[in-house]
């Protein structure tokens, strides 16, 4: 144990003078370098492939870099706090953490360690007090979504027919709870199979009164997994529509009843927020025009709707007007 002691010292003090550059793709952005220092915490047993192994623990501490960096780490700063404890299924700073735990399993080897490290806390030291609010919480609920989309996908790899709930059968817990989100939800997965589907179709709802989210994604079965990409867009953009929603119902939005008329249904209030929502997670996402987003789903869609083009063009004027 002395000796460990005193390896863990050691490596520690190469590492108290070195800051490294990570670079990483927030939000699935362009990759950008930020900062970092690590400070090696001990060395505790996980269970990995079942068995009890050696992980070296370590706390990542994030420093203001440049602009770019500075502006997204501020908003997860004001998301997760200053300090952040990780567990082992924790997705917060997962990008950065990844990347991390390659470059100082690299280092350690060096010691005498294998590269099995783990993350077990993140501090920040990115704050800007002057950030915008709505910015804020784009960037929370871009989050949120982000690991939504990670999850199916994740899932879907492996999966492509039955019914699901997620997180808990992906080994998580039985709802999402997030940081700054009051309401815990779960997704039922209903995954089928049709010859007749040009790729995939994907539908989703929100019910508040189950706190579940049904989505549904119907694919061709002889398709090939590079339909991934295009899914992983779709889902982008109704899930985070589908969060637009659950943030209504706990601002205690009063919601209207339903129309029968499609161009009234599209053009509610919550449901052009929500569209607004979904439409520019994708147009940022993709770096496409909000307008050309709208426009190709509307296109794409038109079998789910009946509206003539007239009533289709005043419903995406309505949608990217704001």
């Amino acid at each position: 144990m002395k000796e460990l002691d005193s390896t863990l010292k050691a490596a520690n003090k190469f590492l108290r003078d070195q800051v490294f550059e990570i670079f990483t793709q927030p939000d699935g952005g362009p990759s950008i370098p930020t900062n970092v220092k690590v400070v090696l915490t001990g060395v505790k047993d996980y269970i990995s492939f079942g068995e009890n192994r050696p992980y070296v623990e370590y706390t990542l501490e994030i420093l203001p870099t440049n602009k770019e960096s500075d502006k997204w780490n501020a908003i997860l700063n004001d998301i997760y706090g200053e300090e952040t404890i990780i567990h082992t299924r924790s997705y917060e700073y997962s990008d950065l953490r990844f990347v991390v735990n390659h470059k100082i399993g690299d280092i350690l080897k060096y010691f005498g360690f294998d590269d099995r490290v783990i993350c077990t806390k993140v501090i920040n030291r990115v704050t800007d007090k002057k950030m915008n609010e709505s910015l804020l919480i784009e960037g929370k609920y871009d989050g949120i979504t982000r690991t939504l989309v990670r999850d199916i996908i994740t899932f879907f790899k492996h999966q492509r027919k039955g019914e699901f709930s997620l997180p808990e059968d992906i080994g998580g817990e039985d709802e999402y709870s997030f940081p700054n989100l009051n309401k815990n939800f779960s997704i039922f997965l209903d995954l089928q199979l049709d010859e007749n589907v040009n790729g995939f179709d994907v539908d989703a709802e929100y019910w508040d009164d189950e706190e579940i989210i049904y989505l549904t994604i119907i694919s061709n079965p002889n398709s090939e997994y590079n339909l991934l990409q295009d899914l992983t867009k779709e889902l982008n953009e109704i899930l985070r529509h589908e969060l637009e929603h659950i943030k209504q119902y706990d601002q205690g939005y009063e919601f209207p009843k339903e129309p029968k008329d499609h161009e009234k249904y599209y053009t509610q209030q919550h449901e052009l927020d929500a569209q607004r929502a979904g439409f520019k997670r994708r147009s940022k996402q993709e770096k496409i025009p909000l307008e050309k987003v709208v426009r190709d789903w509307f296109e794409k869609n038109k079998n789910k709707y009946k509206m003539t083009p007239d009533q289709v063009e005043r419903v995406i004027q309505k949608i990217i007007e704001k």
